[in-house]
């Protein structure tokens, strides 16, 4: 199961291969625990560790809305690769996870630190429910990329 860097960014790629079910269930199993790995760090790690202090309101609620947007996103998922009469989720979820949402973890991380730096002095109240709108912003943009390549590839023959 040789990976290389094009597994990591080429979108197109990807869907290529997810298409022709050229894709090995060793390397969907790669990307499931890519995603898995994520999601710990995300929910468990950065999201709810207090760093020694208590945990701010702003924090918790950016924890349950990204939990939440998680969850409303797998749905939606689920619904753009045609529900129940859809075929082949799981295969492409992860991969496409991994593949679209780096970009967008990217793109969050550059946002994310441009606006503290357009903030600075601001309260920490209103820098972090800034960083939280900006999340969800990402997340629901990521979710939504992601919903069109599954899309794209649910209108594909059965191979």
């Amino acid at each position: 199961m040789p990976l290389n860097h094009r597994d990591f960014w080429d979108t197109k790629r990807l869907k290529s291969e997810l298409a022709t079910h050229a894709m090995s269930e060793g390397k969907v199993f790669l990307y499931f625990l890519a995603i898995l790995g994520f999601d710990w760090l995300q929910f468990t790690v950065i999201r709810l560790s207090s760093y020694g202090r208590p945990i701010t309101d702003w924090e918790r609620a950016d924890a349950l809305i990204a939990l939440a947007i998680t969850i409303a996103g797998v749905l939606f998922l689920f619904a753009r690769n045609g529900g129940s009469r859809g075929r082949d989720f799981l295969y492409r979820y992860f991969p496409l996870s991994v593949v679209v949402g780096w970009k967008f973890v990217a793109v969050g991380f550059v946002v994310l630190a441009l606006s503290h730096r357009l903030m600075q002095g601001a309260p920490a109240h209103v820098s972090g429910w800034a960083a939280t709108g900006i999340l969800v912003a990402v997340n629901i943009g990521m979710f939504l990329r992601i919903g069109k390549h599954m899309k794209d590839l649910a209108r594909e023959p059965a191979a």
